[in-house]
């Protein structure tokens, strides 16, 4: 703008340097002559008018014109210039003449005001000068309603800033072009006829000074071909979509109500999985409690059997030492007593065994050990059937997750659930057909030790009755050798007999006791696999807990989705209801904007009086004061020159 300033300086210059003179041409008319104005304002630094004053251009001639001036003056020439009340007439041979009239109490268009704060406290703009700190300035332009004509809504305003960057860091400015001019930064803003405008502008300043604030004003009128048609057509398109949201939102609705029945029925489903796990839980713990007292059974089975072959090895050593005895003619009566008192308790621990095994054959079959579960609450056929159930029915709300995932509106919620529900139920399903397994696997073990301990049992029985009669052997023996007055040699015979028959007698009760130490082995890794299984239960627990929250969470989602279905329906079936109404108000609306855009198309107002009919342009040219550093004081006293009448004529179009 302060080029263009100066270009309309030389041009006036070079216009009155270089213009002929031409007869004046004398009428005496009372029309009021053509014309152009500029409205030159000064404005303090926070908005408010300071002083206003006009600069009337006309052809050369006789001229009329009317104001409410103060004062009025020449610009250009030295053709005397007569005011009378608001008629201002003079005569000029120039091509052009200028002359300036002051207006003391002119009200503007537009109400301008600019706030300065600083550091969040607002401050004075004379102030402000030489401060630093974080700066806030609101830039606020509103209609003066004291101000008539329809300047405001016929014209546009150019507000232009000019921010030091050396005194001025971090600028912002959301409502305004921001561009670089040498060292400052260049902040304009357009305001369009009919609008104000409130805004800010932050910075942190050091030092602070801002050149004078430029408004410029100018009346709008913009040739545009506008096909306001195709708007219309959009419009119609507008309407048409809106029936068809209102419908979408309808079936939106209803599909949000039947998922929300759906997945009800996989929430309760969930909690019935939970229920029965956790009923699974407490059988495994039943049945793990079961296998521990079959174990400690085989246990004291086992820890019997050290006493058998103990005894046994004792008895093989006492009749050894009998035998070397009477084949050295060396027997004793202790050592009878010794052979005697062995053989009682071989006899006593096989009749141990042959009871203990009687009593684990009666009382271990896959029958009885699912007879003891059962009293303990846990049916194994019915804890199998209900497994694979299970599984069948997470199966289902698999399948019923990946239908919802595919129902429009609805992906996204269940994308939220479906990793972490699809990974917790495949983990459930492999912790059921685990469990299922370790059912299984625990009826064949019992099964099969079952089935071995008839023909244990027989044995224990078959060797309780040998023992029998040979421990009878052994007390008549004793009984002989203490009174013996037979032949020794006979003796001799009948223990080397006994002694080579008890060496396979023994080493089957070898046999018999690792056999049993086996079979109490074999059951730990049972027992093993049954702790494993109720470590596995509480696994399942846990994991289908977390499944039953997935799904209450999942159904509140999905209730909140029917809800705002619901809501969203309600809405767009109320704009649709509105849509008419609306369809009128966007047209009238349409209207206005081709209106605007083409702007007034009549003859421009004059500001200073009605009575100028004449006049083809005004403008209006802004500008506020400073915000500078106080001068420092000359030390000389010499008076300052009085400027030059072309001086002061550029200066009227230069900014400082």
């Amino acid at each position: 703008m302060n080029m263009l300033k100066r270009g309309v300086s030389l041009l006036l210059s070079g216009t009155l340097i270089f213009a002929a003179v031409v007869p004046a041409y004398a009428a005496e008319t009372q029309e009021p002559s053509e014309k152009e104005e500029v409205v030159y304002a000064t404005l303090k630094a926070d908005g408010s008018v300071e002083s206003t004053y006009v600069v009337n251009s006309f052809s050369g001639g006789e001229i009329t014109d009317y104001g409410q001036y103060a004062n009025v003056k020449m610009l250009n020439t030295d053709d005397s210039i007569d005011q009378e009340g608001d008629k201002i007439t003079f005569s000029t041979s120039a091509e052009k003449a200028y002359y300036q009239g002051d207006l003391p109490d002119a009200q503007l268009p537009w109400k301008i005001s600019l706030t300065y704060f600083l550091d969040g406290e607002e401050v004075r703009p004379e102030e402000l000068a030489g401060k630093s700190g974080a700066l806030k300035i609101r830039f606020q332009v509103a209609e003066n309603p004291q101000c008539s004509g329809g300047f405001y809504k016929d014209y546009a305003l150019q507000a232009s800033f000019t921010l030091d960057t050396e005194q001025c860091a971090n600028i912002t400015a959301d409502d305004a072009t921001m561009a670089n001019v040498g060292g400052d930064k260049q902040l304009t803003y357009t305001i369009l006829p009919g609008e104000g405008i409130d805004t800010l502008i932050t910075a942190d300043v050091t030092d602070f000074e801002m050149k004078a604030v430029s408004i410029n004003g100018i009346r709008l009128n913009l040739s545009v071909d506008v096909d306001d048609q195709k708007i219309r057509d959009k419009v119609s398109e507008l309407m048409n979509a809106v029936e068809q949201l209102d419908n979408g939102a309808a079936e939106l609705s209803n599909g949000s109500v039947e998922v929300k029945g759906g997945t009800s029925q996989v929430k309760n489903g969930a909690s019935d999985l939970h229920s029965g796990v956790g009923q699974l839980d407490e059988g495994v713990v039943t049945l793990q409690n079961g296998l521990e007292t079959v174990q400690q059974g085989l246990d004291a089975l086992n820890s019997q059997s050290s006493a058998l072959t103990s005894g046994s090895k004792e008895f093989q050593t006492a009749l050894r030492t009998i035998q070397t005895a009477v084949d050295s003619l060396s027997v004793t009566n202790q050592d009878l007593s010794d052979l005697a008192a062995a053989s009682g308790q071989i006899h006593q621990a096989i009749s141990d065994l042959y009871d203990g095994a009687a009593a684990l054959q009666a009382n271990l079959s896959v029958e009885q050990y699912k007879a003891v579960l059962a009293q303990n609450g846990l049916d194994v056929d019915s804890l199998k059937s209900q497994n694979a159930s299970a599984v069948e029915t997470i199966q289902y709300y698999e399948s019923m997750l990946q239908q919802m995932a595919g129902i429009p509106g609805l992906s996204q919620i269940v994308g939220q659930y479906q990793g972490q529900l699809m990974g917790t139920a495949e983990q459930i399903k492999a912790l059921l057909n685990a469990n299922t397994a370790a059912l299984q696997g625990s009826e064949s073990y019992v099964e099969g030790v079952s089935s071995q301990l008839p023909a244990l049992t027989q044995g224990l029985s078959d060797l309780k009755a040998q023992y029998e009669t040979f421990d009878t052997a052994i007390s008549k023996l004793v009984n002989a050798l203490g009174n013996m007055t037979g032949n020794l040699s006979a003796l001799a015979d009948g223990i080397d007999q006994l002694s080579e028959n008890y060496t396979a007698l023994n080493a089957g009760i070898e046999g018999y006791t690792d056999g049993i130490a086996q079979l109490a082995a074999g059951y730990q890794q049972v027992m093993a696999g049954v702790s494993s299984l109720a470590q596995g239960s509480k696994a399942l627990v846990s994991a289908s807990g977390k499944l039953y929250d997935g799904t209450v969470e999942l159904y509140d989602g999905v209730a909140s989705l029917c809800d705002g279905a619901q809501e969203m329906a309600n809405g767009t079936g109320k704009f649709r209801q509105e849509a008419p109404n609306m369809e009128n108000e966007l047209e009238d609306k349409i209207d206005g904007l081709m209106n605007s855009l083409g702007g007034n198309q009549g003859n421009p107002q004059s500001f200073v009086s009605d009575k100028n009919t004449k006049v083809d342009s005004v403008q209006f040219a802004l500008q506020t004061a400073a915000i500078e550093k106080a001068e420092p004081e000359k030390t000389s006293q010499e008076q300052p020159e009085e400027p030059s009448f072309w001086q002061k004529f550029i200066g009227l179009f230069s900014t400082k």
